[in-house]
């Protein structure tokens, strides 16, 4: 009897705050009334590694880790660690809010369940199945319900305390930031010369950098590697052809412009500095590397394009020298 009212209590503990949670976060940003079959959906969605993938792209939705925080990690005397990850959900299109997904995990045996938690404006459908997944699946699994409630529950006394629930400055500051990378078959040039897909390439490895201060390739290494999977991304594309070329006599002898290809805010060195390859426009100068000098050497944009086609992986590279080649082509760390 105890134990039952004892779950009770933890039941509408969680479901109350949940409610609280919800109105406080959404009140602060623009939202949007999430529907049943949108929480379905963000249910069905799966994270491939949920320590890594802290934001990306699935489907129609943005996943986004809410303030960035790490995941809950509880030890109960049963000697099983339980962890908590929590999501804010946005859409795709125009990057409203649609509420939160809390992924509750047991290490021991590598479940986890999904719990999609509607903003205060949802459609009553989806709260009447995240309120059933709270009875109904989370009953069945010790330790769920008390680890999801602590969470919630230590989230809205952080909102009430005027902590959380980042501004839209800096929630869209988080999403601009996102969109830095390269398709994986992205070829950089690696310290000997070789070169490698970006997808291949590892912390630790040595490729060619770039001084842009004294004009010099150095090798420098890799320090990090970031990849965002499961998701759309829209590659930039800008053609280029060597300035030497363009102003030759022969032009009989010209060859087929280079693309250069990276989500639209990644940055590259251009004559006049660092730019966004989204705002690099026809007749501006980037830099690519030539073999026979072992030096960089201006080529002109013959022709730019907002999207050329669109991937499911994207990744990128931060260096020591902060600038590296990407298809022999001067690309800087973002």
């Amino acid at each position: 009897m105890k134990n039952n009212l004892l779950s009770l209590l933890i039941f509408l503990v969680c479901a109350v705050t949940t409610q609280l949670l919800s109105q406080r976060v959404w009140a602060q940003t623009a939202s949007a009334s999430m529907t049943l079959e949108q929480l379905k959906a963000v249910k069905a969605i799966k994270i491939a590694n949920l320590d890594k993938d802290t934001y990306f792209k699935s489907g129609g939705f943005i996943l986004d880790r809410y303030e960035e925080r790490p995941a809950y990690v509880f030890t109960y005397s049963d000697g099983i660690t339980r962890k908590i990850y929590l999501y804010k959900v946005f859409t795709a299109e125009d990057t409203k809010d649609l509420g939160l997904l809390a992924i509750y995990q047991n290490t021991k045996t590598n479940e986890v369940k999904p719990f999609v938690i509607p903003g205060a404006s949802a459609d009553r459908k989806a709260w009447d199945a995240y309120i059933d997944d709270l009875k109904y699946v989370g009953e069945k699994e010790p330790g769920l319900m008390s680890t999801l409630t602590f969470v919630l529950s230590r989230e809205m006394a952080s909102l009430m305390s005027g902590g959380g629930a980042k501004t839209e400055e800096g929630s869209g500051k988080k999403k601009e930031e996102y969109n830095f990378c390269f398709a994986p078959d992205a070829p950089v040039t690696m310290a000997d010369g070789s070169s490698k897909a970006i997808s291949n390439v590892a912390a630790g490895d040595v490729v060619l950098g770039y001084n842009a201060k004294t004009k010099t390739l150095t090798p420098t290494h890799v320090t990090r590697v970031d990849a965002h999977r499961t998701g759309d991304f829209s590659l930039t594309g800008v053609w280029i052809t060597s300035v030497n070329e363009l102003t030759a006599d022969n032009r009989n002898a010209l060859t087929a412009p280079i693309l250069v290809e990276a989500t639209a805010n990644h940055p590259v060195l251009t004559a006049s500095g660092r730019k966004a390859l989204g705002e690099v426009k026809t007749g501006e100068v980037l830099y690519r590397y030539e073999a026979t000098t072992n030096s960089v050497v201006a080529y002109k944009v013959v022709r730019a394009e907002k999207a050329v086609r669109s991937v499911k992986d994207v990744y990128n590279l931060v260096t020591e020298s902060g600038a590296y080649l990407v298809g022999e082509t001067v690309v800087l760390d973002k």
